[in-house]
């Protein structure tokens, strides 16, 4: 799986900041991605205004039925913070157990 990398320097204090978007086809609404952040900030997915799914663990998956309508992906943290962002392979707990143990 590809994996796309970028930086986001948060421009104010504890707003919410678009750090990515997503959209999928109707005929691939089923596809899901992870996003992760480092270091963990406050994730959440918006669509039409409304927030669809939020994340505390510096990690969320986008895609699924609501990316048909174009996913915004924000962040929150401080004014001047930088956070390195890393777009693959859909996230699940048990492979984020093991991400955590894999350093001994």
């Amino acid at each position: 799986m590809e994996l796309h990398i970028t930086t986001h320097t948060f421009k104010a204090d504890n707003q919410w900041e678009t750090i990515d978007t997503r959209w999928h086809s109707p005929f691939f609404y089923w596809k899901k991605d992870g996003l992760r952040v480092t270091p963990p900030v406050p994730l959440r997915i918006v669509v039409w205004g409304a927030v669809v799914a939020e994340s505390d663990e510096g990690w969320i998956n986008t895609g699924g039925f609501s990316a048909v309508f174009l996913q915004r992906v924000q962040a929150r943290g401080t004014r001047g913070e930088m956070i390195r962002v890393e777009v693959g392979e859909e996230i699940s707990e048990t492979s984020e157990s093991s991400d955590d143990n894999a350093g001994g």
